[in-house]
């Protein structure tokens, strides 16, 4: 019974929060005062650089692998032509 009071409470605070944030300050809600914020924080700036680098290092290692499977594919299939034509 305790867990669905803790679920009822959370249930409860996040619903008013999600209502307040609805209030508009200055032609525009506090919602997006925050994200606007977040947005251009040096946090979040930080936080996109090492994710795009991330982002970049995987698709570099995808690139390496692919190349890797394929010229050693292509290495099995010379072999296999050079014991074909023997």
């Amino acid at each position: 019974m305790e867990e669905l009071k803790f679920v009822l409470k959370c249930f409860c605070f996040t619903a008013l929060v999600i209502v307040l944030m609805q209030v508009k300050v200055g032609g525009a809600s506090i919602e997006a005062h925050s994200f606007r914020w977040l947005q251009s924080s040096t946090v979040s700036q930080y936080i996109q650089s090492a994710a795009a680098g991330g982002a970049m290092a995987i698709r570099n290692l995808g690139q390496t692998l692919k190349d890797g499977v394929a010229s050693t594919v292509d290495g099995f299939q010379e072999g296999a032509h050079e014991k074909a034509i023997r």
